[in-house]
């Protein structure tokens, strides 16, 4: 019996023995392999295809590239945004209004990196390096924010509203905005023979382009209508969504043509105020000038009062009220310099708390207009001209939190002096692509 157990085991015994065979043949088989795929590893070329490491040049053109793709993106964003609360609800769409708002905090920190980079402080390699990195990388996760949001309630928009009655509503939001055309020409006209051609010409030039917008919605909605005519399913959102942008872009440079007579009246009234305000300085500084003992002191003040003077006698022609308050802006700058080291701590005090709020409604103007240029050619404008607007922005936040009102007021002036950057540079860019 014992004999015929152990027989009965034989085959299991067996089994398992070439079982133990085969997996260490298998063992060595791999073993050897892979020492020859090392072999020839070692032995081959060295690649050259790895990534190699980006010079700050160009590490700075990518961002100045993402810069402008997230200032887009933020710009048609907070547009889908408005349609999408007034389709959905706020409730429904508070998400992407979270998205947008951390969106619009990345972009004031990248904006003020571009900001450092352009500045006349010298940077290391490192530091331009280690900032551009961080603006690629706050640029790309804004518009990755803003995106996924934008894409749900684009996809959700397609779901609920037949792309049909989308093309009508567009196609007749195109005709009202055509018929604005001829009342914003006639408001430019009836301006022009009041106001300075430097005045009037930026707006007129704006009506122009919102015609262009207006022709290549029509063109956008025709294309996605032949589209539905061949196809009731084809995908023509996209035609639409951009349709429907030009279209509010349209809206705004309308809006400044029709509005130009009361922007101009605000501006004459701001102009006003800043002349009175000048013949006060003036004032003020003809009785510190009596009493300063300095001679350059004195010749400095005289100048500078000379220069103020004359920027607020009118000289006979059709006024541009921005321009000449900018004109004014700059002279009492260079006056109240003047007149620092001759006034005493609580003197500069408190002349730069009188001088601040008109300082920051200039500051806002500017702002305002710079604004709308890089709006109404938003495809056109480079990525220097928005970093001024930002910086300008940034600025004048500054100033209305600032305690002290002589930095408050120095903040003020450079937030007006970088929106008139951003703007000469948005026409600049504009006519060149």
């Amino acid at each position: 019996m014992g004999d015929l157990s152990l027989l009965s085991l034989l085959p299991s015994v067996v089994v398992f023995g070439v079982a133990i065979a085969v997996f260490v043949l298998l063992v060595v088989w791999l073993r050897r392999r892979m020492a020859r795929i090392r072999s020839r590893a070692a032995q081959a070329p060295a690649v050259s295809g790895a990534p190699r490491r980006q010079s700050v040049e160009e590490l700075e053109r990518r961002a100045g590239i993402q810069l402008v793709q997230m200032d887009d993106a933020i710009s048609e964003a907070q547009d889908e945004l408005g349609f999408a609360v007034a389709e959905f609800g706020e409730a429904e769409t508070r998400a992407f209004a979270e998205a947008l708002e951390t969106a619009r905090r990345r972009s004031s920190e990248a904006f003020a990196l571009k900001q450092r980079l352009d500045d006349a402080m010298p940077d290391t390699e490192q530091q331009r390096r280690d900032w551009s990195n961080r603006i690629v990388l706050l640029a790309d996760s804004a518009v990755a924010a803003i995106a996924a949001q934008s894409s749900a309630f684009e996809r959700r928009r397609r779901a609920e509203t037949a792309a049909p009655a989308a093309l009508d509503a567009a196609e007749r939001a195109v005709a009202v905005q055509r018929e604005r055309l001829p009342l914003a020409r006639t408001a430019v006209t009836e301006a022009a023979a009041h106001f300075a051609a430097t005045a009037v010409q930026p707006v007129a030039e704006g009506i122009d382009r919102a015609e262009h917008l207006l022709d290549q919605a029509l063109q956008r909605l025709q294309e996605a209508r032949t589209s539905l005519a061949a196809d009731s399913l084809a995908p023509v959102s996209r035609q639409v969504a951009a349709a429907e942008s030009d279209v509010r872009r349209a809206e705004r440079l309308l809006d400044a043509g029709e509005g130009l007579d009361e922007t101009l009246a605000m501006a004459q009234t701001r102009l006003d105020e800043a002349v009175t305000d000048s013949r006060r300085r003036l004032d003020e500084a003809a009785r510190i000038r009596e009493t300063a003992t300095d001679p350059g002191h004195v010749a400095a003040i005289t100048a500078a009062m000379t220069t103020l003077s004359s920027a607020i006698v009118p000289d006979g022609t059709l006024p541009d009220p921005v321009r000449t308050t900018d004109v004014i802006a700059t002279a009492t700058t260079a006056l109240d310099a003047a007149l620092a080291v001759a006034r005493s701590a609580s003197q500069r005090i408190e002349a730069a708390r009188d001088a601040l709020a008109g300082a920051q409604r200039i500051a806002e103007s500017h702002i305002a207009t710079a604004a709308a240029s890089i709006d109404g050619s938003r495809g056109r404008v480079g990525v220097d001209a928005r970093t001024r607007l930002a910086e300008a922005r940034r600025q004048l936040d500054i100033s209305r939190d600032e305690a002290d009102p002589v930095a408050a007021l120095d903040a003020a002036r450079r937030a007006a002096t970088a929106a008139t950057d951003a703007d000469a540079l948005a026409v600049y860019d504009a006519t060149l692509r």
